[in-house]
């Protein structure tokens, strides 16, 4: 009928938003796009409550309201690490979890098909269907996409906040050739299942993207109750830099250093106090445990997700 709302499968949202996204260009490219979904959900007829973070730990404290019976989802409008925030912070009752992407990589939206077009995404938060996805952890701290030790978690760690505000992408590119001129690689430990293995970095992941579209791990599945860790063998800057090119080629798996192992529960051993990065931020330091979620979480996709859906669309378009 003329006026009246649009029909939605999902019609009660927790958003949860950092209201501040950056400064310079790319700043103001995310501010819009934030601005666009919160006009787009404003059309919607969707009864919604905006929950804007101003502090670290905000996002999980307000994902912990997001019960079933409460919300038909709760939506992270963010990067991978508010992303990660987020579903910490999700009861076991919890409403789907939708995703605005508003970071600078966005692999775990890249991950499951979802496009960057807020008026594409919003459809999928809306009516898309939705499916389980099993989080790892990094001792009690959760994550979705991956973990990792060695060279990549030395960039995150010592990236600079401001450059990254400004470069996006770019910063890790500068960060990382800071990091190629002075880096000493220490080697670690892993321990996959009860088999131990000996490199320079791992990548525990949940996902095949790394970084944006790179492939790092490419049989990792978010809806497989296991991991795929990537074993880099060859230290020092030599290997770190044989990698990097490898990986921004497409052809890291080429690599004989380069081992790929399947695992549910890994534990890392080296300099006590490395760090260890997981979707992006620094989320422990060694030693470490990497494990599976004792529990899934519901994810909402975009229509033609790779992943097989759990529930189906049930409103037209």
């Amino acid at each position: 009928m003329p006026g009246s709302a649009p029909a939605t499968y999902r019609r009660r949202l927790l958003v949860i938003y950092n209201p501040t996204a950056g400064a310079g260009r790319l700043g103001r490219r995310k501010r819009a796009r934030l601005e666009a979904y919160l006009d787009l959900l404003e059309e919607s007829g969707c009864a919604v409550e905006f929950r804007p973070t101003t502090r670290r730990g905000d996002a999980e404290a307000f994902a912990a309201e997001a019960a079933s019976e409460k919300y038909d989802a709760v939506v992270a409008a963010g990067g991978d690490g508010t992303i990660g925030e987020v579903a910490n912070g999700l009861p076991a009752n919890s409403a789907p979890l939708g995703i605005f992407p508003l970071g600078t990589a966005n692999v775990l939206a890249m991950e499951i098909g979802l496009p960057l077009d807020p008026p594409t995404v919003m459809h999928a938060v809306l009516h898309g269907p939705q499916t389980m996805i099993w989080p790892g952890f990094v001792n009690d701290r959760l994550f979705t996409i991956m973990a990792g030790v060695g060279f990549d978690a030395h960039v995150v760690r010592d990236l600079p906040p401001q450059m990254k505000r400004w470069l996006g992408k770019g910063a890790y590119v500068v960060e990382s050739l800071r990091q190629l001129a002075a880096y000493h690689v220490p080697r670690y430990r892993v321990s996959i299942d009860g088999k131990d293995f000996d490199c320079a970095s791992a990548v525990v992941a949940k996902g095949h993207f790394y970084g944006g579209r790179f492939v790092c791990s490419p049989n990792a599945r978010l809806d497989d109750p296991a991991f795929e860790v990537c074993l880099f063998k060859m230290g020092g800057r030599i290997g770190a830099a044989r990698a990097t090119v490898a990986l921004t080629l497409g052809l890291l798996q080429k690599l004989p250093e380069i081992e790929l192992v399947h695992g549910r529960e890994v534990t890392i051993t080296g300099i006590d106090g490395e760090p260890v990065q997981a979707d992006g931020d620094i989320a422990a330091t060694l030693p470490a445990t990497v494990r599976i979620g004792s529990r899934a979480i519901p994810l909402i996709l975009p229509k033609g997700s790779a992943l097989t859906p759990d529930v189906i669309e049930t409103v037209a378009d």
